[in-house]
């Protein structure tokens, strides 16, 4: 399938009486957005701000941040999500726009101890690539009763309802720049490097939420799926607000995808894409690390093959179950990890025991601890938050936390910190073992 993407720089993101582009600038009405939200029952209004790079600023409940993206021809915004209509998303002509993010919130629900936060300013900001450019945060307001599944999937098609509208204000203007991401033509002289790609974690669901985030359908017990590298840039793997170290954001510009389509026939031949999901029983693992292995020899002739996962625990046994069949069938597989323990070294905390998976990256550690001062402004959440810890928060409505002030000096983790670790490689940390 063959995906054009053309991208328009903006130069700066303000509010504004209509939505629309002009002079470089992308202006934005509250209006609109407020119109969307009076679709979804569960939604008493939105908080929407504008964060810039510097501000003395932290942003709490982030659940998600996507681009400005809408398609031109070839496709549907969304499918499965915004419609009901379904097809399959990968082909055409999308426009992106560069230069800004939509930070969606999420604070008054179930799960809410696990979502992450940034800074627009300090020592996270500096390595954050979204605390770089403005941000449009975007706060449901919902009523106590209100149920979190409805809600979770109401802020994600209010957050990508205006990712379509912001981005068709620039369809007037020429892009900036286009690219167009093809591997229709395979090249048997190169390499064939095929790439696995953990997507969901079953072992966060929450009060048995099977998060629906394939073309809007749930995964769950998904045994290995074969998809287009196009299509998973072009809307068909739609966050809902989950427990994974990824944003929608990342997804758009996937950089392992990214890369190997750039590279594919001039140094490798990119064979194609194996969805899979996190396996919490030890009998689905042992059945979808096969099932993939053979996949990726019988129908991708992979040489090579790059493993990501979700998050923790099942899921780094999972890929290293992957990129262990994968060898034994002799397919070179190099799985990307994240490190769990701080204090620990990689040899001990990688958690890949597997003596036949001799290549490992990793892009980080969930816990190295970052103090950040005091900001004067926060958003996301109420004056008087609490920042809250992996260990706080609210389940089953019964309050826990035990946070500091979420606007004061806080301790916080490269996992609580939405930006600055990702398992597909939109960061700019890494591990290194001293």
């Amino acid at each position: 399938m063959k995906l054009t993407v053309e991208t328009i720089q903006i130069k700066d993101l303000q509010f504004g009486a209509e939505t629309c582009f002009r002079d470089g600038i992308l202006y934005v009405n509250k209006e609109d957005i407020l119109a969307f939200a009076a679709g979804e029952p569960c939604f008493d209004t939105l908080k929407i701000d504008i964060a810039r790079p510097g501000d003395s600023t932290r942003i709490i409940n982030v659940v998600d941040v996507v681009q400005p993206r809408c398609k031109i021809s070839g496709n549907i915004d969304w499918p499965g999500v915004l419609t009901e209509e379904y097809e399959i998303a990968g082909s055409g002509i999308t426009r992106a726009v560069n230069g800004m993010g939509i930070v969606l919130c999420q604070n008054d629900t179930y799960w809410s101890r696990k979502w992450g936060s940034f800074d627009m300013s300090g020592e996270c900001a500096a390595i954050n690539p979204y605390a770089k450019m403005p941000e449009l945060v975007i706060e449901p307001m919902a009523p106590e009763n209100a149920d979190f599944r409805d809600y979770r999937e109401a802020v994600r098609r209010v957050g990508y309802k205006t990712s379509v509208m912001l981005a068709k204000a620039t369809l007037g203007v020429e892009a900036d720049s286009s690219e167009t991401f093809d591997n229709e033509t395979q090249y048997p002289d190169l390499p064939s490097i095929a790439y696995s790609y953990q997507i969901y974690s079953k072992q966060y669901d929450t009060q048995n939420y099977r998060e629906p985030m394939v073309y809007g359908n749930a995964v769950p017990d998904s045994l290995p799926l074969i998809m287009q590298p196009t299509e998973i840039l072009d809307g068909a793997i739609s966050l809902c607000g989950g427990f994974r170290c990824v944003t929608t954001y990342e997804i758009q510009n996937h950089p392992v995808i990214v890369e190997l389509m750039r590279r594919h026939g001039k140094d490798l031949n990119f064979a194609g894409v194996l969805i899979t999901v996190t396996s919490v029983e030890a009998k689905h693992r042992y059945l979808v690390s096969k099932m993939a292995a053979n996949l990726l020899k019988e129908v991708f002739h992979a040489d090579g093959v790059i493993v990501t996962k979700g998050v923790g625990g099942a899921s780094t046994l999972c890929v290293g179950a992957i990129a262990s069949e994968a060898e034994k069938l002799g397919i070179k597989a190099v799985p990307i990890i994240q490190i769990l323990n701080g204090k620990s070294n990689l040899a001990i905390e990688c958690m890949i025991s597997e003596q036949n998976v001799d290549s490992i990256v990793c892009s980080g550690t969930y816990y190295h601890n970052f103090t950040l001062p005091p900001v004067e402004t926060l958003l996301g959440g109420p004056e008087d938050a609490l920042y809250l810890s992996g260990d706080d928060g609210v389940i089953g409505g019964h309050k826990i936390a035990t946070g500091d002030p979420a606007k004061g000096q806080v301790r916080s983790t490269y996992m609580k910190q939405v930006g600055l670790m990702s398992q597909v490689g939109y960061s700019y940390g890494m591990a290194v073992d001293y």
